[in-house]
């Protein structure tokens, strides 16, 4: 059940002051008619697509450019390099062809996409609005109003650097996450050095509003000024191997292995791997199960170290005034900027796979981000005590980040515990399965898999448990839950539009609730999970002043002002 949302919530709906009650999971939202989303959030008309330019917004003064001719070149060498994979396939496979149509039709079809691409794109910076202009066959207008502009966002592959071009996208805010690569104004590519004087000139309006720039500060703006908060160091890649970067590229080149079947055979056929497979046979049941995974763990590993040292290498985060700037990546480079006026709190991400290393990773919780891990990273995979001192720098407070949490009652500990046994019993299932089907010789997996199946589960529930707990501070919620995939979550309650309190059958029996707040701001909504739910909406009206003053009735003077036990709202 989702909660009632203002005009720029994620989470949907248009209408305030909704209280609604299903029927399945007795969920009841509320939402306070005088809270509003940012005043600054840009709304959908903010950025338009049109067919045609309107002809009050194109400045007569300002020049149309065009990309930078060496995108002649940039665009057909990245398109070619993502098919080097398929081509090279091609060209094993078929060693012994003589005709190679297939290859050159596609690079015939890429140049010429790069060569329309072009010839049918051009922009305007005019004092009021900025347009792009592109599409060849199908015709597409982008106008964004310049006082809506909050980032500028810079990335560039190896292509672009050696060839001295960098990609430009202009962020407007909320609007822009659920916008399709046709509607964002993003310019591929511009010459470098236009890229510093353009992105000053987009946020000038930004550096007025900022107070504490000095004129010095001012002149300065951009790249060349700031402070450092956090970079990337070297020994940062001990984490990745224990996340699940390395097993998504290990994963995608077994099934195009796979696929491809000659080229399995001939991995599966070198004398290293089938050395390996046999040693590990030779050691039994269930050893050689262990060791193979053991094995592909290792291989995992490499490849995520290999990944994240690509993708995050060179990571620096730096605040300039009212923006925050994320860069990283060493093969393709990204330059991201957050307006800290759209913060609205942080996400400390903190798995248990990573935890037991001292590790963690941290996430914005902001309006106008795009979704997704890389998307908005403010701190990849690093060391506990950084994740916990950008978090603090981030917030402007370190009690969010290190305050102990007030524990949820005894049932929610042991709904932590039951439903934290459901998969054992599920792998306890297929043991037994095994061991009906294969006779004997399977005892080892009944006598040793069940035990180890039961400790590790029961770990993973005490460690929901230790996880599990909400703070309220001044202005402020802080939630945590989870294991697997544990975080920690602080959220501004000026950036909160809407409640939702909800029970599942099981809640209702054990008389506890999750209470979910409703924000434009990153995910849509954070939650406190299992709390009691008789304390409920007393959460909600302690963030949120007011916000069940629609369900107190008049009467009862000893009533007035309370919410009742339960979920259950006492009418007039």
């Amino acid at each position: 059940m989702t909660g009632a949302a203002g005009p720029d919530d994620p989470v949907g709906g248009t209408s305030a002051g909704v209280e609604t009650l299903g029927d399945d999971d007795n969920a009841r939202t509320h939402q306070d008619p005088d809270l509003h989303p940012d005043t600054d959030t840009a709304s959908d008309s903010d950025a338009v697509t049109d067919t045609e330019t309107p002809s009050e917004k194109v400045d007569p003064e300002a020049p149309w450019e065009r990309l930078s001719w060496r995108m002649l070149l940039v665009d057909p060498l990245g398109s070619l390099t993502r098919l080097a994979p398929l081509f090279l396939i091609s060209l094993w496979l078929g060693s012994n062809r003589s005709n190679y149509w297939f290859e050159f039709i596609v690079i015939s079809l890429v140049v010429v996409a790069g060569v329309l691409r072009w010839l049918s794109t051009s922009y305007q910076v005019g004092r009021t609005h900025i347009i792009l202009k592109k599409g060849f066959f199908s015709r597409q207008v982008v106008t964004v109003a310049r006082n809506r502009i909050r980032s500028v966002d810079t990335e560039s592959d190896l292509f672009h650097r050696v060839m001295r071009v960098s990609i430009v996208e202009v962020g407007t805010g909320r609007s822009d996450a659920g916008k399709s690569g046709a509607e964002r104004f993003r310019l591929n590519a511009i010459d470098t050095s236009l890229v510093e004087p353009l992105r000053d000139e987009l946020l000038k309006h930004r550096r007025a509003l900022d107070p504490n720039l000095s004129l010095e500060d001012e002149e300065q703006w951009g790249s060349r000024f700031g402070e450092d908060i956090a970079r990337w160091r070297v020994t940062w890649a001990r984490f990745a191997p224990f996340s699940f970067i390395g097993f998504g590229v290990l994963l995608s080149m077994w099934l195009i292995t796979w696929q491809m079947g000659d080229m399995h055979s001939r991995i599966m056929d070198l004398a290293l791997v089938e050395g390996t497979i046999d040693w590990l046979d030779s050691l039994g049941e269930p050893y050689a199960v262990v060791g193979k995974g053991i094995a592909i763990w290792f291989v995992a590993g490499v490849l995520g170290i290999i990944t994240y040292a690509i993708r995050y290498g060179k990571y620096a985060l730096t605040e300039r005034g009212s923006v925050l700037y994320v860069q990283n990546g060493i093969l393709r480079r990204k330059h991201q900027a957050l307006d800290k006026a759209r913060l609205r709190g942080v996400e400390i991400r903190v798995p248990v796979y990573l935890r037991m290393l001292g590790g963690g990773r941290l996430e914005p919780v902001m309006t106008g981000t795009k979704k997704g891990a890389a998307a908005s990273t403010l701190l990849p995979q690093a060391p506990l005590k950084d994740v916990r001192r950008v978090a603090t720098r981030i917030v402007g407070d370190e009690i969010p980040v290190t305050v102990r949490l007030r524990r949820h009652p005894w049932k929610a500990t042991r709904r932590r515990i039951t439903r934290g046994l459901l998969p054992f019993w599920i792998v306890a299932g297929l043991f037994i399965l095994i061991r009906i089907d294969s006779g004997p010789s399977a005892d080892v997996w009944v006598y040793w898999g069940i035990p180890a199946a039961l400790v590790f589960f029961l770990l993973l529930s005490f460690d929901r448990i230790r996880q599990l707990g909400h703070a309220l501070l001044p202005d402020m919620l802080v939630t945590s839950h989870g294991s697997w995939a544990a975080k920690r979550t602080v959220l501004e309650s000026d950036g909160i539009i809407a409640w939702t309190v909800s029970q599942s059958v099981f809640q209702r029996s054990a008389k506890v609730a999750t209470v979910t707040a409703a924000t434009p701001a990153g995910a849509g909504g954070y939650s406190v999970m299992d709390m009691d739910a008789d304390e409920a909406w007393a959460l909600a009206e302690a963030l949120t002043p007011g916000i069940t003053d629609v369900w107190q009735y008049e009467g009862d003077q000893d009533s007035v002002g309370s919410v009742s036990p339960s979920l259950g709202v006492r009418r007039q």
